[in-house]
């Protein structure tokens, strides 16, 4: 019954007319769905494979695992893609240097997937609270030493290395240095790093049956904008597996263990909600002047300069980043309407930017995001 309550109270703070409050939900809970695939995959592998199930965990996660998420192939890929080889070998081998001198190879063959969910929550809470709320109030273009010490923070407190890397990939051009302190902690040196307490065994049956719920919501939506759509066929895979937990451990009970899947149901509430837009620097990594562009987009106004920004999603909606086009004159709309503009892109004394030859108001998409 108190788990009942527990999602009313959360879903009524859902309708609290606050993007903020919205927003953080929507993020914390899109990374506890992007966790749950690869902690009932780590879950069933450390059953199957139990001496080296905590090194398939650190290798096949999305770098949310105990320990430096760094040790992820899909990390280091990704890397290796935005920022060369070198950088991501670098960080590869810092991180197995840093869980082995941190002793983090103690997860034991019985623990419980939803208590390792449980484990993630304050990080997700804490991270989307950091992206939210005080990276818009930041400014996260800012550049030098400040920029330098935000992204150590992002970096530190981001509960995805996944996440990080694609925030750090799209910061790299219009704040370097919040680009390089993302990639010295995120993954290496943070707050999960140094946990050498594994996830206790204990199971909930209601509360497998609400995490169940939650992805099966998110499955027939096809991400709804929490998730990248490439992870329907995982949340039914997810679904399927919480539902067996839930029948094989119906008889349990742990209150405590309900918080995260009730989080992950507010949050299907609130994935309506769009980022704030913040930058107003051109973003695209491969813009160049001279080239011919169709962008659809939201107006951002920041003095007298005009852009279109809209928000790319790698995995999940907390490493959601701001593609950004800036234009060479400001348009005759109210800021947030959205406007299809076509053009050339030019060289000014601010960078690139689009000279618009003409544009059309067009509605708001269901979805604003684009999914790479």
């Amino acid at each position: 019954m108190n788990a009942f309550f527990i999602v009313c109270a959360i879903a009524a703070l859902a309708t609290v007319p606050s993007a903020h409050i919205q927003a953080v939900i929507a993020a914390a809970a899109s990374t506890l769905f992007e966790s749950v695939p690869f902690i009932l995959a780590a879950s069933f592998a450390r059953r199957l494979f139990p001496k080296c199930g905590e090194t398939l965990s650190a290798l096949l996660s999305c770098g949310c695992v105990r320990g430096p998420g760094a040790r992820s192939l899909a990390v280091f890929g990704l890397t290796a893609l935005t920022f060369g080889a070198l950088p991501a070998v670098i960080r590869l081998c810092a991180a197995l240097v840093v869980a082995r001198r941190s002793s983090v190879q103690n997860c034991e063959s019985q623990t419980s997937p939803l208590a390792e969910v449980c484990d993630i929550l304050p990080y997700a809470i804490g991270g989307s609270v950091v992206s939210t709320i005080i990276g818009p109030a930041f400014h996260m273009h800012a550049g030098g030493v400040a920029g330098f010490v935000f992204g150590c923070i992002v970096g530190f407190f981001a509960p995805c290395t996944l996440g990080a890397i694609a925030l750090a990939a799209t910061l790299r051009h219009v704040a370097f240095p919040a680009a390089v302190g993302i990639l010295l902690t995120s993954g290496i040196i943070g707050v999960r790093t140094f946990e050498r307490r594994p996830a206790a065994a204990m199971h909930d049956g209601f509360a497998y049956v609400i995490a169940c719920g939650a992805c099966v919501v998110l499955a027939a939506s096809r991400g709804a904008t929490l998730l990248n759509p490439r992870f329907t066929i995982a949340l039914w895979l997810s679904a399927a597996a919480f539902i067996a937990l839930a029948i094989v451990y119906r008889d349990r009970r742990n209150k405590a263990l309900r918080w995260a899947p009730a989080l992950m149901v507010a949050g299907t509430v609130c994935s309506h909600v769009s980022p704030a837009y913040t930058i107003t620097e051109t973003t695209l990594s491969d813009a160049a002047p001279g080239d011919a562009m169709n962008f659809r987009g939201a107006v951002m106004r920041d003095g007298h300069n005009d852009a279109l920004v809209r928000y790319q999603i790698t995995c999940c909606r907390a490493d959601a980043q701001p593609v950004v086009v800036r234009l060479q004159r400001r348009l005759a709309e109210r800021t947030g309407q959205w406007v299809d503009v076509s053009g050339t892109l030019i060289s000014d004394a601010a960078g690139i930017a689009l000279n618009v030859r003409a544009y059309r108001r067009v509605a708001a998409p269901e979805d604003p995001f684009i999914y790479r």
